[in-house]
């Protein structure tokens, strides 16, 4: 899934938590006015038959919401655990690149998994110029060069998700290593 298929994703969670969340707000103020006998508008007859079941549904319904809210690394078990999988991404350019362009298009439908990403035009630079002159964009990711002239999508996502797996790993190893 791309970054911002993942990003249309927690949005359309998280206003459908927020909905539920309001769903079962209105519904407890509902069951506060019936069972202290406040004014309350009035009420279809299941309401009334249905009573012992309003507190078990209110319930569930701020339960669902609060999944529904959490982070989504919290609630997908996705590669965000507080730990960042890489320390540095950037992305060398030069004025008038659309391969530049297209390269921080990808760089972006993954941001959720890389660092800020930090752009370099190398015509400011007489040594990047001559270190990397027309292999231009480049992409180095914690200081090692992983993709030039061009970003494939399908290749960043592979590094990303050994990266994931390297640091499930690690964490695995560590949580051993403690018991």
């Amino acid at each position: 899934m791309t970054g911002r298929e993942s990003d249309w994703n927690d949005r359309v969670q998280a206003w459908f938590g927020t909905l539920l969340m309001l769903l079962a707000s209105v519904f407890a103020v509902l069951i506060f006015c019936d069972r202290t006998g406040a004014a309350m508008p009035s009420m279809p007859s299941i309401w009334y038959s249905s009573r012992g079941v309003h507190l078990v549904s209110c319930g569930g319904l701020f339960l669902m919401a609060a999944v529904l809210l959490m982070s989504p690394g919290a609630s997908q078990g996705s590669e965000s655990s507080g730990r960042a999988l890489f320390q540095t991404c950037r992305l060398l350019t030069r004025r008038d690149c659309h391969l530049c362009d297209q390269a921080m298009e990808v760089l972006l439908d993954f941001q959720d998994a890389l660092p800020p990403i930090e752009v370099v035009d190398i015509d400011e630079d007489p040594e990047l110029v001559r270190q990397f002159g027309e292999s231009i964009p480049v992409v180095e990711i914690d200081g090692r060069v992983r993709f030039r002239g061009s970003v494939s999508a399908e290749l960043l996502g592979r590094l990303i998700e050994a990266a994931e797996l390297e640091s499930r790993t690690r964490l695995n190893e560590l949580s051993d290593d403690q018991r």
